[in-house]
């Protein structure tokens, strides 16, 4: 005997099932290119996200927003200015993608289970697969910055001593910037490409900052800018006083990632999480 439950759910879990079907046996061929040069070390069942771009496309998903800008330009930072709307329109598809999958999942284990409780246990999944994917990128954006602010400090340092002994700023740049590969020195490695190539130092360093989107790097871009047009002396002095004010804050930087290293157990938690809501819903399925 159904009950009115079941007879309500029905109809959704129908809908949503056929949904994905149609979806998962028609587009695939249509997105291979995209999905097909996915790194599938960073994104669970990304063979599957051809279904969130066909959804994108279905409720024309616009990727020159103001919010979706926001989000392109913090992706500009991991994964560089020329890939970042690809790695946002990846991200959003991912995120569809997992929500289209569990939808019908969702809905046939509250039916099949006819308890309504199935259905909040299917949206906590499908919510922790949307945070892992936002979690995992804030993780990429917080060690690339943390990368940087570690090495800036001794890049300040190295600088104002070349520039203090009468080299030009533009010299003492590029001799630094060839020093080592991490992400910093690419950073200043690009922004000496830029100039060789004929792009003003303002021009330049301004981007430099932008790139990088720390706000001590931005205010050294910044500070740079002016130094160069109120000459030697004055950059001089501001180089020194800062790459002070970074070495202090380098230290107190070093003391925070010391109490920040328990939240590394975050991620084991929320597996043994899953698994024991996978164990409460057992039960409810096997008592059919």
């Amino acid at each position: 005997m159904q009950s009115t439950f079941q007879l309500v759910m029905l109809v959704p879990a129908t809908a949503a099932v056929l949904f994905w079907l149609v979806i998962a046996l028609r587009y695939e061929e249509k997105f291979e290119e995209v999905t097909s040069s996915i790194n599938r070390d960073d994104y669970y069942l990304c063979e599957l996200f051809y279904i969130g771009f066909q959804v994108m496309e279905i409720i024309h998903f616009n990727i020159k927003s103001d919010a979706a800008r926001k989000k392109v330009k913090l992706m500009s930072e991991v994964y560089g200015k020329k890939y970042a709307e690809y790695y946002y329109y990846v991200s959003v598809g991912g995120k569809i993608t997992y929500v289209i999958t569990v939808l019908p999942v969702i809905f046939l284990l509250a039916l099949l289970a006819n308890n309504p409780l199935a259905l909040f246990f299917g949206v906590v999944i499908a919510a922790i697969f949307i945070w892992y994917m936002n979690e995992s990128f804030k993780d990429k954006l917080t060690e690339r910055r943390e990368e940087i602010l570690a090495d800036f400090p001794q890049v300040l340092s190295k600088m104002t001593l070349l520039v203090n002994s009468g080299m030009l700023l533009r010299d003492a740049w590029n001799l630094v910037a060839g020093q080592s590969d991490a992400v910093l020195f690419q950073e200043m490695q690009l922004t000496a490409a830029q100039l060789n190539n004929g792009v003003s130092e303002a021009a330049a360093y301004r981007e430099f900052g932008e790139r990088c989107g720390i706000k001590e790097i931005r205010k050294f871009s910044s500070m740079v800018i002016q130094g160069l047009e109120k000459g030697a002396a004055e950059l001089t002095m501001f180089l020194k006083d800062m790459a002070d004010e970074l070495w202090l804050e380098k230290r107190n930087m070093v003391k925070h990632q010391g109490e920040k290293a328990n939240a590394k157990l975050l991620m084991p938690t929320v597996i043994i999480f899953i698994g024991i809501l996978f164990m409460i819903m057992a039960p409810i399925i096997s008592g059919l």
